[in-house]
C-alpha cells in the first residue's frame, strides 16, 4: 500500500506544481472527516477511540512509521464472527479507515479504502463516489484513475487501481483521501531523499 502515498503525494504536487490550470472550488473542503480532523494535534489512541466511537466498529489498528510520520489504518472487525466488517461513509461502504500523523502528531491525511477482487468493482465505487463528490463540489481536477478536489488549503481526492496488499497478493482499491496541503507538501519535502 505505499501506493497510497505516493498517489497522494503526486496530488499534492499536482495542486502545488499547476496552479493556473487546476479547478478550484467555491466550496470549502471538508475537515472533519468521521471526528477526526485536518491539522489538530492527536495521537493514535485518541484517534483509534474517535473512530471506534463514529463507526459503531471495534477498529483493529495498524501502525507504520514513514520517515517522521506516522501512518495508521484500522481495520473493522466484527468481534463475534471474526472477519471484517465495513464502513459506512459518503453512502458507500469502505474497508478500512487510514490516517497520517506528521512528526508534530498533526493529521496530515484521512482516508477510506475500498478493496476488491476486480479492477471493475473498484471502478464502480470510484465513479460512485466520483458522482457523489461532483454534487457537492463541482468539476473537479481529473486524470484517467484520479480526481480531486481542492479549495486551496485542503484537497479530496479518490482514486482507483491496482496494488500488493501487506499479504503479497494482488487486489484493486478505489480510495478516497481528504489531506491539508501544506502539511501534506511539508512532509513530502522532508522524506524526499538526498540523491
Amino acid at each position: 500500500m505505499k501506493r497510497v502515498f505516493t498517489i497522494i503525494s503526486a496530488i499534492a504536487i499536482l495542486v502545488a506544481c499547476n496552479p493556473n490550470k487546476r479547478i478550484v472550488s467555491t466550496v470549502p473542503i471538508k475537515t472533519n472527516v468521521m471526528g477526526i480532523e485536518l491539522c489538530e494535534p492527536t495521537t493514535t489512541s485518541k484517534i483509534e477511540k474517535i473512530l471506534n466511537k463514529d463507526t459503531d466498529h471495534y477498529l483493529y489498528p495498524l501502525y507504520e512509521k514513514d520517515g517522521n510520520t506516522t501512518f495508521c489504518r484500522f481495520l473493522p472487525i466484527i468481534p463475534h464472527l471474526n472477519r471484517p466488517g465495513f464502513i459506512s461513509y459518503g453512502g458507500l461502504s469502505w474497508a478500512y479507515i487510514q490516517v497520517g500523523i506528521s512528526e508534530e502528531s498533526k493529521v496530515y491525511l484521512i482516508g477510506l479504502v475500498g478493496s476488491y477482487e476486480s479492477i471493475e468493482t473498484a471502478k464502480q465505487q470510484y465513479e460512485k463516489a466520483v458522482s457523489a463528490f461532483t454534487q457537492k463540489y463541482g468539476r473537479g481536477n481529473e486524470s484517467e484513475d484520479n480526481i480531486f478536489w481542492t479549495d486551496e488549503n485542503n484537497s479530496v481526492s479518490i482514486s482507483y487501481g491496482k496494488d500488493s496488499t501487506m499479504g503479497g497478493s494482488d487486489r484493486y482499491f478505489c480510495i478516497l483521501s481528504y489531506s491539508n496541503i501544506a502539511l501534506l507538501d511539508r512532509i513530502e519535502a522532508d522524506n524526499q531523499s538526498d540523491i
